[in-house]
Formats: C-alpha cells, structure tokens, sequence
C-alpha cells in the first residue's frame, strides 16, 4: 500500500470514529429534547473543541507511524495517475458539498416560508442559540461527508488506475 493509501486510510477511519461518536451524541442529545434546553451550545461546543484536537492528535501521530513505515522514495514519488484520482475525487465531492449546502439552504427556506403559512409558531421547542447550534453542525456534518466522499473515491480511482 502506497504512503497516499496509507493516509487515506487514516483519514477515513479517525473522521468516521472520532466524528462519527460526535454526531452520535448529538443526535441522542437532539432526539431527547435538549433542543429546547440551556446546556447544549456549551456542551456540543467543548465536545468539538475535544474532537477536534483528537482528530489533530491522533491523525498526526498515525501519519508519523506511516511515514516511519513507508520508504522515503515511495513517499516522494508522486505519479499522474495519483494526481488524477486526487483531481477527480476533490472535484466530486466540491459537487456534493455545493449540493448539500444548497440542500440545506432551501430546505431553511421552506421552513421559514411554511411556518408563518400554516400558522405554525415554532416548530420545535428550541432556543435561538439551539437553533444556530444545530444549523452548523449540519454544515459541519456536510463538510465531513464531502471529505469522507473526496477521500473513499480517491482510494477507490487509486485502486482502478493500478
């Protein structure tokens, strides 16, 4: 396995645990109606701060391990056939990052049409801080999917291009 393949692997696998155990405590905490409640920006912003620095942590010290266990002129050495999978991998998932932020654009829109429309005050017990709280951590969560896209597609023209 190259050095690339080797990072792409790391990449993936502390994203999916590290965040992935972020939005699963997110979800429980929405799911339990704590959108409504005081704690939640505090509480979701030092688990991301904590996420955040595991991700740096562990990602720099994987990476060390990989380059100690990879030849340096592996390491080096940089073919087309990698720069065109990079290319083509961080050109699909800039499209799906576009598209999910859009997504995410209209469907606030059609919330904040349809609400006054049917007469709806609110339609979820949350506080305006909850609200902005939760609306970044689909950007965030959207961020994260368009890299785990970028990275899953890169290993996968990679292994094509061999």
């Amino acid at each position: 396995m190259s050095f690339r393949e080797k990072h792409l692997w790391i990449s993936i696998v502390v994203t999916l645990g590290v965040w992935g155990g972020y939005f699963w405590q997110l979800i429980q905490r929405v799911m339990g109606g704590d959108l409504g409640g005081p704690d939640l920006a505090d509480d979701m912003g030092d688990r991301f701060i904590s996420c955040l620095v595991v991700s740096v942590v562990v990602e720099i010290i994987l990476t060390a391990i990989a380059t100690w266990t990879t030849r340096k002129a592996e390491r080096e050495a940089r073919d087309e056939r990698e720069i065109l999978a990079s290319l083509k991998a961080s050109h699909v998932a800039l499209m799906a990052l576009i598209a999910l932020v859009i997504s995410l654009s209209c469907a606030a829109w059609v919330v904040s049409w349809l609400q006054p429309a049917l007469g709806v005050e609110r339609a979820f017990d949350i506080t305006h801080g909850n609200a902005w709280v939760l609306l970044s951590n689909i950007l965030l969560a959207s961020v994260i999917v368009a890299e785990m896209i970028r990275a899953g597609l890169t290993l996968a023209l990679l292994r094509r291009l061999r």
